[in-house]
This record gives C-alpha cells, structure tokens and sequence, in this order.
C-alpha cells in the first residue's frame, strides 16, 4: 500500500495461494487481494491499520461500498464480506488479534455453518447497475478526451485510450476483465474494398473468447458498430492513438506471435509453432504475447512505459471519468449519473433490448403490414441475455429495467449513434 508491505496480509494471501485446489490456480488469492486493498486503502485514510480496525469500522466500510460513487455489486459485496471475514479469522488464530467481527453458526443445507454477522443484513443486487442514455455515452467519452487526452511531445493519449474503453463497454457489454485483455486481433476489421464488403450495418457480429466470459464459454454477439469504430480509430496502426502508447517493452517471458489469426484459426501460433486459440487463452498469456513487430497484442496500454494495462487500473477508468463528467454537468445545472466500467454492460443491454423493441428486425420475416417483426420486452429481454452471456434472462432483466423509458425517449437512429 503507497509502497509499504502489510506484513500480515501478505502472509494471509500466501496462505491461501498455499491452499489452492489446482496448480497456478490465482483467481482465489487475487479476489481476496482486492476486497483487502480496498479495506486497507479506507482505513488508512482513517489512520487505522488492518489490526486496529474496530467493528464499527468494518460495519461503516460495507456500508460504503454500497453507496455514493464507491458502490459495487452484490458479488463484489458478498466478495468483500468473505475476504474480511476470513482474514481476520485467520488473523485471531495465527497472530492472536481479538476479531473486529462478529461470527455467528447458522443452520443451511451444508449443515451449521459460520458466518460473518456484519453486512449480511445489506441489500444489493448482484446485477443492479445504472444504463446511461445514448447522449450520456457520448459525454462520457468526451469528458475521457478533455481530461484524459495528453497532446504533448512525448505522444501520451490516455485520453483517447479511456474513451477507446468506455466505448468498447458500451458497444459490446463485456465485463472490465473481458475489456482489459481482449487483443486487436479480436476487433472486427472494417470493411474494405478488398473484402468486397462495403457497408457492414449498424449492428454487427463480435466473437467474446470464452476464457475472459464469466461462465467460460464464447459468445458471438450483436455489437453497436459505431461504437466500435471509436475503438477501430484508437487501435489503427496509421491513424490511431495507440500507436504513441507503444514504447520499448517487453514481458519478462514474451509469447512471440509467428502467424496472425487467418479465417481458418481463431487465435495465433507462437514461434516455436504453438497454435494458441483466443477461446482458451488466459489473462497471464494475453499479457506476454507480442506482435511480429515486436509491439503488445494486448488492446490498452500504460501511458508510461506501453505495457498492457493493468485490471486494477482499468476498472478505475470508468469511474474516475465519471467523476470529471459529474462535475462539468454541475456546472452546467444539470446531472450526470456516476457510473462504473459495469454500468456500461447494463448500458449495451439496455440499448440492444431497446433496440429490439423499437422494431430491429429479428428476422428477414415480416408481419401483415409488411414491417419488421416487433417483439415484447420479455422478448427483447431474452435477445440481450445473448449477447450478454446469460444463461438465465432473468439475470439480464435485472440490467434493462429502464428499457421502457429509454424506447420512449429515444429512437432507433439514437441508439445506433446515426445522428452523433
């Protein structure tokens, strides 16, 4: 923390990498890691250590995470409640620090188990999140480029890499770590004259690698194309912005890209001829490959040093521009929501249901009039779920609550960004 070693929750975090079921397993340690960096970060500007926390601090904490501009979901809730309660349980034992928590024995269908009694009572849906409107996006990556954009010598653009991430959420709904590690490779290129396509529609096809899904499972799904083509413009080698992010790095172990993805493979082959498909390709992998031209795969990089950006710092992005929009819209007498990279999912959801509301063809079928098919929210609902990775649509109901407003507010040519 600020570059100081927390002695015992680092020895905490090796134990529980020690108890790791599979080898080189790391999503358990690096959930946990987080849920405490966020703790120790409150309570160090609280002058309190992870040792001298009371428990109306860690009751105070919870309740923070749920409200005002640091509010999560209920996974990341229930994520935080575990991590606590296992340290400090961890911590009475081997380190004999009276808990700051209160453990109670419940009865459940596995038998009596313990349970950490502060924030259960804390309501919040494990999808709740807040769509912005069609014109809310576009401010939003305006808001990335005025603040974010560095136009000086050195050729640092995080502007145009923040708003190149926003966009991306909005026109395909992925998760921060799906946006974070998706390589350039895995951007539908856009049409040339040498394709034979010339116009590619409004709503276009993107293949989600199933290794970054939730569910580890692929998904093709419908993609806002305007949006996409912010993010088409930031990564063009002639003309983008990322090109003045790439500097003379390279990953202590680099996976050497020998052939790039052709129409038969969908991933690459490394020099040493392994063909390594994006489906299977972990974060850890994606981090180390590098171009035939010696420059990241990897979409977003640092402004400093051109390595792939860190998860931790690009879950930030959203939020932190969020915060610049809010401000400038104050100024103005209006309001701004303040949104995080998951209310962009909810975002894509709310729009890609809208859109079929409105009467996007959901088949080349027409009815007795002659139109489109038009098909009912619950209809729309279940559309969206697909292209969110849903297994049950009734999870993606709870992200496109605001369909209705948003279909009477807007029109299909404002969803689909033809008139920005």
């Amino acid at each position: 923390m600020d570059g100081q070693i927390e002695p015992d929750a680092s020895a905490w975090l090796r134990h529980i990498a020690a108890r790791s079921f599979r080898p080189h397993q790391t999503a358990t340690p690096v959930t946990r890691a987080q849920s405490l960096r966020h703790l120790l970060r409150w309570l160090t500007e609280r002058n309190t250590s992870l040792r001298g926390a009371t428990n109306q601090q860690i009751r105070d904490y919870l309740l923070s995470r749920i409200e005002g501009r640091g509010r999560v979901s209920g996974n990341t809730l229930a994520n935080d409640r575990t991590a606590i309660k296992q340290f400090y349980e961890w911590l009475h034992d081997e380190r004999d620090v009276s808990l700051p928590i209160t453990i109670d024995l419940l009865k459940s269908p596995r038998g009596v188990v313990s349970s950490m009694r502060e924030g259960r009572g804390i309501a919040a849906a494990s999808a709740a999140a807040t769509p912005l409107e069609p014109p809310q996006v576009d401010e939003l990556m305006a808001a990335a480029i005025k603040y974010g954009a560095n136009r000086a010598p050195n050729g640092t653009y995080t502007g145009m890499r923040d708003a190149a991430f926003i966009a991306l959420g909005a026109a395909c709904g992925g998760r921060a770590k799906m946006l974070t590690h998706l390589t350039t490779y895995e951007i539908p290129p856009a049409p040339t004259r040498a394709s034979g396509r010339r116009d590619e529609g409004d709503l276009i096809s993107m293949h989600l690698p199933a290794a970054l899904t939730k569910a580890n499972r692929a998904v093709i799904l419908p993609v806002f194309r305007r949006r996409l083509d912010v993010v088409r413009e930031f990564i063009s080698p002639e003309r983008g912005a990322r090109r003045f992010q790439i500097a003379k790095w390279r990953p202590a172990d680099p996976i050497t890209i020998a052939d790039e993805p052709t129409g038969r493979f969908w991933g690459i082959v490394d020099i040493d001829g392994i063909p390594r498909p994006f489906n299977t390709m972990s974060a850890e992998i994606r981090r180390r490959l590098v171009k035939p031209n010696g420059e990241p795969a990897m979409i977003f990089l640092t402004a400093h040093d051109g390595r792939p950006l860190k998860l931790a710092t690009a879950r930030e992005i959203t939020g932190d521009i969020s915060i610049m929009a809010e401000e400038d819209a104050m100024s103005r007498g209006e309001a701004f929501p303040h949104v995080h990279t998951h209310d962009l999912r909810a975002t894509y959801a709310t729009h890609l249901a809208a859109l079929f509301y409105l009467g996007i063809p959901t088949s080349d079928g027409v009815d007795l009039h002659g139109r489109p098919h038009r098909v009912s929210i619950e209809s729309a609902v279940k559309m969206a779920s697909v292209g969110l990775g849903h297994i049950d649509a009734a999870t993606t109901a709870l992200y496109v609550q605001q369909v209705g407003i948003i279909a009477l507010r807007y029109t299909i040519d404002d969803l689909l960004g033809r008139r920005s």
